[in-house]
């Protein structure tokens, strides 16, 4: 078992108000209700056309005869870490800033939509400024890649090419979301996704890219010493905010699908 590290809340003190006053809020809250928060990493969107373009707080396969389709992500994950800020239940303008850190390494299929790191008590009510870390190390990950994609491409003449994503160097990258309800219901379970779209990857590049790329042994290779110019941006774009959801087990959103600005 993963061992988790709970940070304990630290209490944020508007000008206005005393300490006294938010201690006491922190130490009325009820536990009994806690809902047992559980972080997913999760990759969509792993066939599209090809080139991506970026439109607006989201990106979109332009309608062309190229496509790529991954079949294969994954990813070292050395830690994540949960911050957000509880509402007062009193006052309703203070907050309670609250820590959550889960520890790995753990290597995550990122196309399994099952898989779910930490398992932390979150107590019910009005949540601000939610912020997923995720981090993975070089250090963690030894001689295997830290991320890793594996698909093919498909030219417009029908032709495939095998395609390799590997990245041998730590990776990190965030999810923000503002404004998420969690409700008193005793034992709930409830989901922080983080989304990578495997598509906004490729934002920024190119079908001639791809076709005018070393291969080797017949693969078209993409990392720090092969295909240098395809790596940078795909580590530009695997680096920024990502997407994020928040639900109950049961599949409830609250219409919490969150699509960030790159």
């Amino acid at each position: 078992m993963k061992r988790v590290r709970l940070l304990f809340p630290v209490v944020f003190i508007a000008l206005a108000i005393g300490f006294t006053a938010c201690q006491k809020d922190t130490t009325n809250r009820s536990t009994s209700g806690n809902s047992n928060l559980g972080i997913k990493i999760q990759a969509v969107n792993k066939s599209f056309s090809f080139p991506v373009a970026g439109i607006g707080l989201k990106s979109a396969s332009l309608a062309t005869s190229y496509t790529l389709a991954w079949d294969t992500a994954q990813m070292v994950v050395s830690g994540i870490t949960f911050e957000a800020k509880l509402k007062s239940l009193i006052t309703h303008h203070d907050s309670i800033e609250i820590s959550y850190k889960w520890n790995g390494p753990q290597v995550i299929n990122l196309l399994d939509t099952t898989i779910t790191l930490g398992n932390f008590a979150l107590t019910p009510g009005f949540y601000d400024e939610i912020e997923l870390k995720v981090n993975g190390t070089k250090h963690d990950a030894g001689v295997n890649p830290v991320f890793y994609l594996h698909g093919v491409y498909t030219k417009a003449d029908i032709t495939t090419l095998p395609v390799k994503v590997i990245v041998n160097e730590d990776v990190s990258f965030k999810s923000e979301k503002d404004s998420v309800a969690v409700t008193a219901t005793d034992n709930a379970d409830f989901a922080s996704v983080i989304q990578l779209y495997l598509d906004q990857l490729m934002t920024e590049i190119q079908p001639s890219a791809f076709d005018n790329a070393t291969l080797t042994d017949g693969i078209l290779v993409i990392s720090a010493d092969k295909n240098k110019e395809i790596y940078r941006i795909v580590m530009r774009n695997l680096g920024k905010n990502h997407h994020s959801k928040h639900s109950h087990k049961d599949g409830h959103s609250q219409n919490q699908n969150h699509e960030m600005d790159h």
